[in-house]
């Protein structure tokens, strides 16, 4: 009996105890609980200012009141935010954020420790320079312990060497590990078209890989890239990728196009090598190089076989050459372009291989280079350059023909057989210089030169220049097909 109340007192005792330390335990959460909401986080708002700032790189204001939620997960919540440009000597207003959320532990906040590592942007209008992301990964020590970015609804501007990218609408979670991406999956606008994008990266052999993946259904546009040696903070990495796209690019005839390639990303340049090029006009191989600083430069060579100009219409060449498409670059770009062809088929069979090199420079097409090869080794070389001003394109240009035979070369088209049957059995060179309205069709000749080196003379000149103009008819294309030349001979 005894023993019986020992037992009885002592689970009695027990359960005492129990409950009173689970009442002082849920007390003591309930005050912690509480305990933020009796903090004044006003007082440190310059505090929490200047921990964005460094996690950031932007200088920002908050201007309303913060406060703290503890639900779904404690957090402080930042209204109306106006974002600064820190490199510039005062303060530019480069955009505002309807509300950042800062997840913080509870302990930190209640310990005035606001050390910044997940952080939630939603709705905001922001415009960066080019050297944005450069300062964002120089400051390693704080992007190391960045570990969750997540952005709702924001609109992007991003302004580099006077060119600029727009994004809107984006929303993305981008999760960190020690200053590397780990994961990001994105989704908005890029310049109104809508695309997706999602990279994965992990540890293989000590090596960070990662597989890059960006769609726009829009365009039919997809790229699927695996990178290995990713750095993010020294903004290097190696890899590569596939790019397949069905609409229209912005070179002539790289509609339907399939892009195999291997590449080497340094922080002022990547280096493409093994390019593999397939649409439904090109089939090649190449490499390029571009450079970021100071500006942006692209130097290239390719070389392309088996060319099916036949099917390039000349709805899409007046496209480029007429309405300004190809010509529509940006002045600071500079661009190199080696392109070598083999085995063409044109509308004429005139010219079987050919070969340029073009210069883009100061927002002007130069071909410095153009070298046009029939079967028979007849030549057409040009040089020249394309200068836009007042939305009128002028080709000014250089040229000469070396041909073998000029009945020959010429019976090969379908022009009228009489005027093929009146051409000589004998060779010809001549030259060209003048310059040509790509809009109007229409050319000025400022001199001729023939087989004897003998230049056409003031009348004869003028003469030749109004057949041609005749002959184009205003129609650019007619450039294009050489039997508009049989006069000359």
């Amino acid at each position: 009996m005894i023993l019986k109340k020992l037992k009885y007192l002592k689970s009695f005792y027990n359960h005492k105890i129990y409950s009173i330390t689970m009442v002082a335990s849920a007390v003591i959460v309930f005050i912690i609980f509480l305990l933020p909401f009796f903090i004044d986080l006003d007082r440190h708002k310059s505090e929490i200012e200047n921990q964005i700032q460094e996690k950031f790189f932007v200088k920002i204001k908050i201007n309303e009141k913060i406060s703290y939620k503890p639900f779904l997960r404690p957090h402080i919540e930042l209204f109306s935010v106006d974002i600064f440009d820190i490199n510039k000597k005062e303060d530019i207003y480069i955009g505002n954020i309807y509300k950042i959320n800062l997840n913080i532990n509870i302990f930190n906040i209640i310990l005035r420790n606001f050390n910044i590592s997940n952080v939630e942007i939603i709705d905001g209008i922001i415009e960066l320079e080019n050297n944005y992301i450069n300062n964002f990964y120089k400051n390693t020590e704080t992007v190391k312990n960045l570990k969750v970015i997540k952005i709702s609804n924001l609109d992007l501007k991003y302004n580099s060497n006077q060119n600029s990218i727009e994004l809107s609408d984006i929303n993305s979670d981008i999760i960190f590990d020690k200053g590397n991406v780990r994961k990001f999956d994105t989704t908005g606008n890029f310049f109104n078209l809508p695309f997706v994008s999602t990279f994965q990266r992990s540890i293989n052999k000590d090596v960070n890989v990662g597989r890059l993946f960006i769609k726009c259904d829009d365009l039919n546009f997809n790229l699927e890239a695996e990178l290995t040696d990713i750095n993010f903070l020294k903004n290097d990495f190696l890899g590569n990728a596939k790019i397949s796209y069905a609409n229209t690019f912005s070179t002539i005839g790289l509609n339907n196009l399939i892009l195999r390639f291997n590449f080497d990303f340094k922080n002022d340049f990547i280096d493409l090598k093994n390019i593999l090029i397939n649409s439904s006009l090109y089939k090649g191989e190449g490499s390029a190089k571009i450079d970021f600083k100071p500006k942006l430069v692209f130097v290239s060579e390719f070389n392309f076989v088996d060319v099916n100009f036949k099917k390039l219409s000349n709805s899409t060449l007046k496209d480029y050459l007429v309405n300004y498409k190809l010509f529509n670059i940006h002045e600071d770009f500079y661009g190199v372009f080696k392109i070598n062809f083999k085995n063409m088929s044109t509308d004429h069979d005139l010219f079987s291989d050919a070969n340029a090199i073009i210069v883009v420079e100061g927002g002007d097409v130069n071909i410095k280079e153009l070298n046009l090869i029939s079967k028979s080794n007849d030549l057409l070389k040009m040089n020249g350059r394309f200068i836009t001003q007042n939305r009128e394109t002028i080709f000014f240009f250089n040229s000469q023909i070396d041909l073998v035979n000029i009945k020959n070369f010429y019976k090969n088209t379908n022009g009228p057989r009489e005027k093929i049957a009146r051409l000589p059995n004998t060779s010809f060179s001549g030259k060209m210089k003048g310059d040509l309205n790509m809009k109007k069709g229409r050319v000025v000749i400022n001199e001729i030169i023939n087989n004897s080196s003998k230049k056409f003379s003031k009348s004869n000149l003028n003469a030749a220049q109004e057949e041609l103009n005749l002959r184009l008819n205003k129609d650019i294309l007619s450039v294009l097909d050489p039997r508009i030349y049989s006069f000359l001979f």
